[in-house]
């Protein structure tokens, strides 16, 4: 190694060897050795070049960590936008999929109107006689056939032009339309039983015939269930297809059967049958009736009650309320409240769940809604929905006894209609109050052996509650009587009567009186709730023929609903838009000026549409605002208003005759407002809060001992 060539780099020129000189004596020499720099040694030749290849290898790991990190954001670069490729090739793929089936709705659509038009047009005489011509040359019996069968074509071109244009049939769709018109208009003159035969003898096709006793059939769910159940059994034996058995299944769910109606679906949906959403939430519906009339009312264990108070406290729990409802819901639970709380008691109002808005997603007010200081407390939503009335109670029923212990109530008061005493009771027990019903509806018949399914499911469950109730309210004469005779003790039984609450009037009311509607007429009118059994097809016929003879009226509704919208509708085709108004609902401070405007309180009330007699506030309301009031006779009428009311007449044209006898005498108007007047302070005497306070009071002393 001493002697061999030295190192050098690519370009260098090789290093001369030293030669040897003679021997001498050694002398200093300096640290550095400057030969050093130009022939370095092989050793540190060589540690350098593994120093620099280990620089390069550490550079190059460097760059390929670089490069892989690069990949990999590449790769996710990559990923993403195929990811976006891919939804949007899905996106276009479900839109591609979607035109597909509106094309091949379409072209379905477009293949049915064209068989349509061939079956019109294969039923027509031209195509008949054609038919007739082209096949009666083809062999020599039939040649011979030609002059009968052109003969037997022409009989029955003759016969269709003999028929009214009117009655001609084009389509099932206008013949339906023709033929229902008919048979209701039948059946409401002439009865049901005569527009089912006469329906039967015009023999239109099954489907038509059907559609038609359905629509009887919908005219006498109220009036008479049974032969409405017989028109639906008609309607699906004419054309027994899938629709017409749901119908029929619906149809006796509504006239109150259970049993038939469930047994009929389930069999349906055997079958295959698809429900839609509507009849998806009517079949839980009759099976949730089901599993009640199985199951009853079902209540928990009570709790203890709590230590009576110096003041009593209330809780009225209701559907609807103010400020949201103006109704005679919200009015009597306002006067009632007020009542009450005149009496030194601290009133609460709580609404059912989700009220005003039903939705579980909805946002909800913070705090008490406060109307002349009565507070006004909202519940969340539940997810059940009532008419699944089993899970619903024990939901809302829970919901309700958190409130109740929440504001400490001593007495839970709350009318007796199911889908709100069920709950309410349940919160009685477990907040450990008082359970007080106000009845407001009490059901006509007391046979409940005869009586429908449903009618002897809500039979008991009401005989159930009012035995669970400590105090039962009853809001008209004769109420406690009827109660009575159904075995509840008369020491649960208070007459309360009904009030009207007293608003502080609005600065900003209209002057509906000077509207030019009104001005200078007798007005009729009404203000209220447009309840199932008013009859206002017969006031807006009555109305007409005031007018029509000559009587200068006018008509006030104050009110909201389609069947207020309808009638003004049908008064304005008639041609009488400017003698009517319907400014819709009045606001509280607003409703003494509404009562100002009317002259006579005009109640027709339909016979026979509901199996229940309910308290009539409006009736109240009107003989507190003094209102000369016309109405039709019955047991809660006749109870509430006494010598106060002018009864509707008899037969197709009562309401019109009475009406047209009352304008023409203004001496009989005026004794009927001091009647009017007088009967008031009768029911203001009735309505007695104090003795009610008074009941509570030894009601709540009586639970908690």
């Amino acid at each position: 190694m001493a002697g061999g060539p030295g190192l050098h780099r690519s370009g260098d020129t090789p290093a001369k060897p030293n030669k040897p000189g003679p021997a001498s004596a050694p002398r200093k020499t300096k640290p550095v050795v400057v030969a050093v720099p130009q022939a370095s040694s092989p050793d540190l030749e060589l540690q350098a070049s593994f120093d620099r290849e280990e620089a390069a290898t550490r550079r190059i790991r460097e760059l390929e960590a670089e490069l892989a990190e690069r990949s990999l954001a590449e790769d996710k670069v990559a990923l993403s936008t195929r990811l976006q490729q891919l939804e949007r090739d899905l996106d276009v793929y479900r839109e591609a999929k979607r035109s597909a089936e509106l094309a091949v709705l379409d072209t379905r659509s477009v293949w049915k109107h064209a068989e349509q038009r061939i079956t019109k047009l294969r039923e027509s005489h031209t195509y008949r006689l054609g038919q007739v011509m082209m096949t009666g040359f083809s062999s020599w019996r039939d040649r011979m056939r030609l002059p009968a069968r052109i003969a037997a074509w022409y009989r029955d071109y003759r016969h269709s032009l003999s028929l009214p244009a009117d009655l001609v049939p084009t389509g099932a769709a206008p013949e339906y339309l023709q033929l229902s018109e008919i048979a209701l208009a039948k059946a409401h003159k002439e009865g049901l039983a005569a527009a089912e035969r006469w329906i039967q003898d015009q023999r239109p096709r099954g489907s038509v015939l059907s559609r038609v006793l359905l629509d009887l059939a919908k005219q006498a769910r109220t009036a008479d269930p049974a032969a409405a159940v017989a028109l639906a059994k008609a309607a699906a034996e004419a054309d027994p297809n899938e629709g017409r058995i749901k119908l029929l299944a619906f149809t006796l769910m509504d006239t109150g059967s259970i049993d038939e109606a469930g047994a009929i679906l389930q069999e349906a949906l055997r079958a295959g049958a698809a429900l839609n959403a509507t009849e998806t939430r009517r079949y839980e519906e009759l099976m949730a009736l089901e599993r009640f009339k199985d199951q009853g009312i079902r209540l928990p264990r009570p709790v203890s009650r709590k230590a009576p108070g110096a003041r009593l406290n209330i809780l009225l729990y209701v559907p609807q309320s103010l400020p949201y409802h103006w109704s005679s819901t919200s009015m009597r639970t306002h006067a009632l409240a007020q009542e009450l709380a005149r009496h030194g008691c601290s009133v609460r109002v709580v609404t059912q769940p989700g009220y005003p808005v039903r939705n579980t997603g909805a946002s909800r007010k913070s705090g008490p809604d406060m109307v002349d200081g009565i507070a006004y407390h909202r519940m969340a939503p539940i997810e059940t929905a009532p008419a699944i009335i089993d899970q619903y109670a024990r939901d809302a029923g829970v919901a309700l006894g958190r409130t109740a212990r929440t504001l400490e109530a001593d007495i839970l008061v709350v009318a007796t209609d199911l889908e709100a005493a069920y709950p309410a009771a349940i919160a009685a027990r477990m907040s450990g109050a008082a359970l007080v019903l106000d009845c407001q509806r009490l059901a006509a018949g007391t046979d409940t052996a005869s009586a429908n399914d449903k009618a002897a499911l809500l039979g008991r469950a009401d005989e159930a509650l009012i035995a669970e109730a400590s105090l039962v309210l009853t809001r008209w004469p004769g109420a406690s009587e009827a109660l009575a005779a159904r075995q509840v003790p008369p020491a649960k039984l208070l007459m309360l009567g009904e009030s009207a609450p007293a608003f502080k009037a609005d600065e900003k009311t209209p002057a509906w009186r000077s509207d030019p509607a009104l001005k200078d007429r007798l007005v009729l009118g009404y203000v209220g709730d447009p309840y199932e059994d008013l009859d206002l097809e017969g006031l807006g016929d009555a109305f007409d023929m005031l007018v029509a003879n000559g009587i200068d009226v006018g008509l006030a509704v104050f009110g909201v609903g389609s069947r207020f919208l309808k009638l003004h509708e049908r008064l304005s085709h008639r041609g009488h838009g400017e003698r009517v108004l319907f400014p819709g609902r009045p606001k509280v401070g607003s409703i003494a000026e509404a009562y100002k405007a009317i002259d006579i309180f005009v109640t027709p009330t339909l016979a026979a549409t509901s199996r229940t007699e309910r308290t009539r506030f409006e009736l109240v309301d009107a003989l507190l605002h003094g209102k000369t009031i016309v109405a039709s006779d019955g047991p809660v009428a006749r109870a509430i208003l006494g010598d106060a009311a002018v009864w509707i007449d008899d037969g197709e044209n009562g309401l019109f005759e009475t009406l047209s006898r009352l304008a023409d005498d203004a001496s009989q108007r005026g004794t009927q407002q001091e009647r009017s007047a007088g009967r008031a302070e009768q029911w203001r005497s009735l309505s007695s809060a104090a003795f009610l306070v008074e009941q509570l009071r030894k009601t709540r002393a009586v639970a908690s001992s």
